[in-house]
Order: structure tokens, then C-alpha cells, then sequence
């Protein structure tokens, strides 16, 4: 199943990776700064969602299958903060450092700005607890929460990403536009 999944990923990269190339006239640069966030999405979706949520597709394939995980009934968080204990704070930071590459890697592809890469974050946060949601909902049990809070974190992740892009574009015209010796 996980060769099947990394084809089809492939695959996908290769369809987009050629419209970028031949369709979009793109450069190999932007292509290499398109792959690595295409991996980095790849390994977002594989953590949320493909990893443990396909074990309940599979139960369907093989009912005899045995499964652990959260009855559905209990797969939902909709109060923001206040369920939080001290045991959430792992999470928490594992939920802002999932996003933060999101908010740094989207402006080098894309011409986004806060605003735009900002609900395009939120947007991506939604719908993996969407879909962690309805996978549990359909199969009656989960291994993924889906929960209000991951949306609020997910999102600090993609600020906090935005803002080192900030950082680091500003550096970077500092130390290689504005120090370059003028001919």
C-alpha cells in the first residue's frame, strides 16, 4: 500500500513537474524550491493522515483485521484552548514546527503574501482535520483526533514561518544586493 501511495505521489510530481518545465516555462531552480516543498507536504499528509488513517481503509479490505484506536464519538475537539493540559504541550510544538516550513517554503514558490499564505495554512490545517474526522466518522474509530485546537497551533507555525521568511529575504538583500560591489 505505502509503494502504491509513494507511485502515485511520484507520478503526480512528474505530471507537475513537467507543466512547470514545459507548460510554465519555469527554471530547474524553481523546480528544485517546487520539489522540496512537494516533499514537504508529501511527509505532512503522510504523518496526519496516510500513516494511520489508511489502517482504517484497510480494515474495510480485511474485516478481521485488528484495530486500536479512538471510537468516533471521542475523535472531536470544537472548544479552542480550553481542553489543553500540560501533557499537550508536546503537541503543540509538533503542530507549530509541522507548519512552519509551510509559511517559509510558500513565498519561494508562489507570489503569496502574509495574507494569502496565511489562509492558505489555515486552509491546509482544515482540511487534514476534516479528513482525519471523516476517515474516523466512516470507519467508526480513528487514530487521529481532529481537533480545533491543531488548527490554531498549525496556523502560529505558519506565521512564525512566514515571519523567518521575512527575516531571511531581508538578510539576504542585505548581505548579497546591498554589500555587492557596484560596476
Amino acid at each position: 500500500m505505502i509503494v502504491a501511495i509513494l507511485a502515485l505521489a511520484g507520478l503526480i510530481w512528474l505530471g507537475i513537474a513537467a507543466f512547470l518545465l514545459l507548460g510554465k516555462r519555469k527554471s530547474l531552480t524553481y523546480l528544485l524550491f517546487f520539489t522540496i516543498f512537494y516533499i514537504y507536504l508529501y511527509k505532512v499528509l503522510d504523518i496526519t493522515l496516510i500513516q494511520f488513517q489508511s489502517l482504517l481503509l484497510l480494515k474495510h479490505f480485511l474485516p478481521n483485521l485488528m484495530l486500536k484506536g479512538v471510537e468516533t464519538g471521542r475523535a472531536v475537539n470544537l472548544i479552542p484552548l480550553a481542553t489543553l493540559t500540560i501533557k499537550d504541550v508536546k503537541t503543540t510544538l509538533l503542530n507549530i514546527l509541522m507548519m512552519m516550513p509551510f509559511g517559509f517554503g510558500l513565498p519561494f514558490i508562489t507570489d503569496f503574501r502574509f495574507k494569502k499564505v496565511i489562509v492558505a495554512g489555515l486552509f491546509l490545517s482544515i482540511t487534514i482535520e476534516f479528513l482525519q474526522f471523516i476517515t474516523g466518522f466512516i470507519s467508526g474509530m480513528t487514530f487521529r483526533i481532529a481537533d480545533i485546537n491543531d488548527v490554531i497551533f498549525n496556523t502560529v507555525g505558519v506565521v512564525i514561518g512566514y515571519i523567518l521568511f521575512i527575516v531571511f529575504i531581508h538578510i539576504y538583500r542585505h548581505v548579497y544586493i546591498d554589500e555587492r560591489p557596484q560596476v
